[in-house]
């Protein structure tokens, strides 16, 4: 337990290498939360035609740079919140706006995967079905 102790100290003490961690923490938690929801699809997609999820995966990374960003912003802004968390938590209006923009920043991104996602799928099968996007 001293040795629990001890290493969390020493990770809360020293901010010039231990950001590293936190950042490291925080992407294995997002992006396990991430595949919770893009597991169904990518699976479903998967069993359907390995041709189609391969077609759907290109388009899909093309368009999912809008998804990433927000996803970048928010691992920026824990990292930021850790490096100056002296200032951060002595004021409750900045506690409660990285409390609040977070979450929000995390789940939008994922949003705007998932809606990359299924419009790679869309465009992929009104490709194969050979029906035009009407306007």
């Amino acid at each position: 337990m001293n040795l629990i102790h001890f290493y969390t100290a020493l990770i809360a003490s020293e901010k010039q290498w231990s950001w590293t961690l936190v950042g490291i923490a925080y992407l294995v938690g997002a992006l396990f939360i991430r595949s919770l929801f893009f597991r169904f699809p990518v699976r479903e997609t998967k069993e359907i035609d390995s041709n189609l999820y391969s077609a759907v995966k290109m388009i899909y990374l093309k368009n999912s740079g809008p998804g990433w960003v927000l996803f970048s912003i928010a691992f920026l802004l824990v990292i930021a919140t850790w490096l100056e968390w002296q200032s951060v938590a002595s004021d409750r209006t900045l506690i409660l706006l990285f409390c609040l923009l977070l979450p929000l920043l995390f789940f939008l991104s994922v949003a705007l995967h998932l809606t990359a996602y299924v419009r790679a799928l869309l465009a992929v099968l009104r490709q194969r079905m050979g029906v035009e996007k009407e306007i």
